[in-house]
């Protein structure tokens, strides 16, 4: 992971429960990941040849290329607590408008519907935020990266 990218969100955790350190778009696992496929790709020449084996003629490397330079750009979450994250993230504004830090605070967390845009994902989410209830966010973040 990008170490810079760790370091500037590892003490941050998302009002959904997501450790910002544990999260591989903001502690630049994904975007490191990108770039070292890219050029993988690119020093071995592999849209070259990629024609002569079985399904490598499917493939449009120049997209590929662009896709990868671009989940590269990720890096730069800052974490929902500065800005970060998905703009229009409901969870987020609801917690923001309730004054909360975390949905483990909120009494209304069991029947909350925010979290349906994550799908099965929302869902573990708001069941570890219901066990993390009574537990503060400092002591969360530090169990949640403790093996990162």
């Amino acid at each position: 992971m990008k170490h810079e990218a760790f370091d500037r969100v590892k003490n941050q955790m998302g009002p959904c429960g997501i450790s910002c350190g544990g999260c591989a778009l903001g502690n630049g696992t994904v975007a490191e990941s990108a770039e070292k496929l890219n050029q993988f790709i690119r020093s071995y020449g592999i849209a070259q040849w990629a024609h002569f084996v079985p399904g490598g003629s499917e493939i449009d490397f120049k997209n590929l290329d662009h896709s990868l330079e671009w989940i590269g750009s990720l890096v730069d979450c800052p974490g929902c607590e500065h800005g970060g994250g998905p703009p229009n993230c409901t969870i987020r504004i609801c917690s923001k408008e309730r004054g909360l830090n975390l949905c483990s605070q909120c009494t209304d967390l069991e029947g909350c519907e925010n979290f349906q845009w994550l799908g099965e994902h929302g869902g573990l989410l708001k069941a570890k935020l219901a066990e993390a209830r009574g537990k503060n966010k400092k002591d969360l973040i530090a169990e949640s990266i403790r093996g990162i």
